[in-house]
């Protein structure tokens, strides 16, 4: 049986996941709502038929799933109200802007034995997957410091920055998922968070974070919205070797230190996850639904996230260490 999805929210990013729901199989794209007539004038020219209202979709029997696309500010209330009406949920990410919104959905989404499902799309990048290859092989030996950044407005190919919104929240949250994602989330234990707004930004473009591990390690992520040019996008420094990697491609160096040398390089391994991440969002989707597979990115991976955010912020305002703990 064939999931019956609507989409509320249909701009760019709207527009995209309905070719990737198109294509992934098993998906009957019944329609969408937006606010905005143009979009949904839009929508139709895809080949699907538009709603009226909000609660016109969400009264569909046809559509036994939505997917929300919205503005990230909407989201958390749209999710709430899909689930209510009995349906599963797939959202971009971020879903909520605070914990208390997420157990908002979570316990909506637990009341009707539905599905949530967050669309962290970077976890299958390549230059990601690179250096999750590098930490497997032990190569580097203990890593003592990694550091991730992105920097310089659309200079990174897939990383969108939504218009008014802080870069903690537009590239923050996926950054800090592949970071949790590949070292484990109890090993996050407290973040240090400095950001700032510049030239004529109304919200927070500029980002600094440093997370300490339980493990001994020291996790740094800078975002920069505004940099006119772009540092390494990995540095990852251990007491065998120290990698670096450059942009989203995943090129870069391995230097090798030995005592009394100054280092022979080594090819950075070829990574073993890459591929289409929404295409692999879809197949996820679809196999957790019909009960054959289980969410790629589960509802409390998310909320440590989100938690992460939370405390990073409060370090922002107070200027103090915040704990991940408790």
């Amino acid at each position: 049986m064939k999931i019956g999805l609507g989409i509320i929210g249909y701009g760019g990013m709207g527009e995209l996941h309905h070719k990737y729901a198109a294509q992934a199989g098993g998906y009957n794209i019944i329609g969408a709502y937006d606010v905005d007539a143009a979009r949904r004038a839009a929508a139709e020219a895809g080949g699907i038929r538009t709603f009226g209202s909000l609660k016109a979709l969400l009264g569909c029997r046809e559509i036994n799933t939505v997917l929300v696309c919205a503005p990230a500010g909407r989201r958390s209330e749209l999710c709430v109200a899909a689930a209510r009406a009995g349906k599963h949920v797939a959202c971009a990410a971020p879903a909520a802007f605070s914990v208390w919104e997420l157990d908002q959905i979570i316990a909506a989404i637990g009341r009707g034995g539905r599905v949530l499902a967050v669309c962290q799309d970077h976890r299958r990048d390549r230059d990601f997957c690179v250096v999750k290859k590098l930490l497997n092989t032990g190569r580097l030996g203990r890593v003592y410091s990694l550091q991730a950044r992105l920097q310089g407005r659309g200079a990174l190919p897939g990383w969108g920055l939504s218009a008014g919104e802080s870069v903690l929240y537009s590239w923050g949250v996926h950054v800090i998922d592949q970071l949790m994602w590949l070292l484990g989330y109890d090993d996050f234990i407290s973040v240090f968070c400095r950001t700032c707004k510049t030239g004529l930004s109304h919200t927070e473009n500029y980002c600094l974070l440093v997370f300490n591990l339980e493990s001994g390690g020291v996790v740094e992520i800078e975002l920069d919205s505004s940099a006119p040019e772009t540092s390494p996008r990995w540095t990852i420094l251990g007491d065998r070797a120290a990698a670096c990697l450059g942009g989203t491609a995943g090129e870069g160096r391995t230097l090798l230190l030995e005592p009394g040398a100054e280092g022979r390089e080594l090819p950075l391994p070829e990574p073993e996850e890459t591929g289409d991440a929404l295409a692999a969002y879809y197949e996820n989707l679809r196999e957790v639904i019909d009960g054959s597979g289980t969410l790629a990115a589960q509802p409390w991976q998310v909320r440590r996230v989100l938690k992460a955010v939370e405390a990073a912020l409060q370090s922002a305002e107070t200027g103090k260490l915040v704990s991940l703990k408790g």
